[in-house]
This record gives structure tokens, sequence and C-alpha cells, in this order.
């Protein structure tokens, strides 16, 4: 079986993570032949370079990144890698579709465009310019590509309730598929917590940490109220003190308290954050999946995320809630936390069995995916 792999648009970030579970999940299966067709970047290098002696692996590398390109590129060059190629199916990784009728499978990552919250917290703000430019259009321009589409991969099965509220799924076919490590050795016992000791708050976040979705204010806000009653803390942040004092999210109040990590490549030191007394907070309005909360919870600390959809379909109820666009919530769920004084251990276990329970659930090889979709395809034929 011959598998184009589409990774245009992925660089080395959260789908960067995602990307590599999947090359490890394809090497089960050298009998196929991968052809990658990505963007020029460190990450793509990297892993063609680590899997240069894999003969199963073929990455071809596109220059330019614009999404007219990538547009052109997918529906015209597209037709010439599959002939040429002797295409069986197209493993669109990150939302894209061709108009052709080559076998599809499209992976959702992103669901920004598909969720009446993040619609309204747009709006709520008066940034409808941002909006109709950030989500409305990119929305249009994905769902025209996803009506067209049987084979539908997600990550959670929330995901397919925010795609029914701006597209028809009931034609579609969807495979709810785990994109992280659950074996028993990729799980931390629980860190330990001796509150009222001083308090690590870590805030995981990317290049985009002042988008609307990302929702940094309610952090801000929720530190600065800590700040204000001499609560015993210091902030964890992988961002630089330059790109936070550009930021219309941050107050630099918060500077004294606040360790400025940057970008955290090195997978030792990332483990290192996630050490004793440490709360981690996210405060995205809506994921596809939540890889730092995820991460956070199998290395073993106590996470406070939105009680929204997406959190309880992901991480489970044994995580800490505070009610999203709430300051005084995320203040209040944090005091609640320190001041319970445990049994965190066991708190923390629950979660980790919870994660775990739900991940066995799903898919855990896309290459079944692939089997299923092509089965499908055949059983479809007069």
């Amino acid at each position: 079986m011959n598998i184009l792999v589409n990774a245009l648009g992925v660089k080395d970030s959260g789908g960067g993570i995602v990307l590599r579970k999947l090359l490890g999940e394809l090497l089960k299966h050298k009998e196929n032949n991968y052809i990658f067709i990505c963007n020029r970047n460190k990450l793509f290098h990297e892993l063609s370079e680590r899997y240069r002696s894999n003969t199963c692996f073929a990455f071809h590398f596109v220059d330019s990144s614009s999404l007219a390109y990538r547009i052109y590129f997918e529906n015209w060059k597209f037709r010439k890698i599959v002939r040429f190629f002797n295409i069986d199916l197209i493993y669109n990784f990150s939302g894209t579709a061709q108009a052709f009728k080559t076998p599809q499978l499209v992976k959702i990552h992103n669901l920004l465009f598909y969720s009446k919250k993040l619609d309204r917290a747009y709006w709520k703000r008066g940034h409808y310019k941002l909006w109709l430019k950030e989500v409305f259009f990119k929305r249009l321009f994905f769902k025209f590509m996803l009506q067209r589409v049987n084979h539908i991969e997600i990550q959670s099965s929330h995901v397919s309730n925010n795609l029914a509220d701006f597209l028809d799924i009931r034609n579609k076919t969807l495979y709810v598929k785990s994109d992280i490590n659950v074996s028993n050795t990729s799980f931390r016992s629980p860190r330990k917590y001796t509150f009222p000791a001083r308090v690590k708050f870590l805030y995981i976040v990317g290049p985009h940490f002042d988008y609307i979705h990302k929702n940094l204010g309610d952090f801000t806000g929720a530190m600065l109220k800590l700040y204000d009653i001499g609560f015993d803390f210091e902030i964890n942040i992988t961002l630089t003190k330059d790109r936070l004092e550009a930021s219309n999210s941050w107050n630099t109040l918060l500077n004294s308290k606040t360790n400025f990590l940057g970008y955290v490549e090195d997978q030792d030191k990332i483990r290192e954050l996630f050490s004793n007394d440490t709360i981690l907070i996210s405060t995205s309005v809506v994921e596809s999946l939540g890889l730092n909360v995820i991460e956070g919870i199998k290395n073993g600390i106590i996470t406070i995320t939105p009680d929204e959809d997406y959190s309880n379909a992901v991480y489970g109820k044994d995580t800490y809630k505070y009610k999203i666009f709430n300051i005084d919530s995320l203040v209040g769920t944090i005091l609640d936390v320190v001041n319970r004084q445990g049994p965190y251990g066991k708190f923390i276990t629950s979660a980790q069995n919870s994660l775990k329970s739900r991940e066995l659930e799903k898919f855990d090889n896309v290459v079944d995916v692939f089997d299923r979709v092509l089965q499908n395809k055949k059983d479809s034929m007069p």
C-alpha cells in the first residue's frame, strides 16, 4: 500500500509532537510505503535525517508555506504525485483535502474554526474584523473541503460535536484516534505537595500565546489577584520576558514573580518543570486535545483547566476546573486546591487512570484507520 502523507503546514509545535508519534506507528507497518509532503523547516529536516535509513519513508520538501500556494500544490501537484507513486490513500494530516477521487482521510487538529464559544469571545470583545480574518474566512475554506470528504480522523469525541455545529456530519465516518503514549512507563508517580509552601505555577504556551483562544488574560488576572493578597508563588512560563511585556495580556507587576523560560525544547528540561508543589494552569477556550495538560497529568502534577466540554472529554472529571473568563473562579479554584491539604496523590493517580482508560478506547495505530477507509471504499464500489 502506498500512502501519501500530506504534512504541509506542520511546524515544530503540538503538531510536531503528534507527527513524531505517527512515524512510530507507521514503522510498525514497513510493508507499506509512506511519501511525506512537507515544508522545508527544522522539524522535517531532523525527521528526514533521523529516518534516512528507513526505506519505507520518503520526504519531499515544499518551500512555500502560504495558504494560497498550498491550495494550488495540493489540488494540482498532488495529481502528478498520486499518479507517479501509484498512491492508494492520501492522509491529510493537517485538515485540508483535495478535489479529486483518490481515497482520503482528513485529520482534524485545529478546532479554532469550529467553536461557537470562541466566536462569542471575539464578538464580546468587539474584535469583528479580527474574527473575520482569523476564524470566519478560514472556516469557510476548511468547511468547503470537509463537505467533500467522507472519512475524518479526530482526537476526541467532543470534536464531533464541534464539527456538527457547522457541518452536516451524518454521512461522515469519524475515527477517534489516540495521539498520546499511555503505556505504564510513560506515567510518573504523583509529585509531592507540601502546601502552604511556595506554589509554582506552570503555564505552557507557544508563539500564539496572545491569540484570544489561548486566553492568557485569565491567567494574568488570577496571578495579579494572588499577588495583591500576598499569596506566596512563582511562575514558570514558556515565553520570553520581551514577548510577554509587548503583550496586552501581561502585567509587568508579575515580572518579579516570573521565570521567563522562553521556548523549551530539551526533553529533560521539560520534565524538570513538572516538579513538586507545581500546579499547571491551562486557560484555552477550545482544544482538540491539549497536550500540555496531558503532559502535566502524565508527569504527576495537579492541573487546573476550564470547565468546558473539551476538558471533560479529554482529561476527565479528575482535574480541577474553573469557570472560563471568570478570574475570581480561577482564584477560588487555586485557593481551594492549596487549602484542601490532599490527598493530592490519590487525586492525581485517578486523573492518570482516567486519561489512560479514555485513550485505550480509541484507535491506537493510524494504519488500522487506513485499512478501514480503504475497506469502506471497496464496500461502496458497485
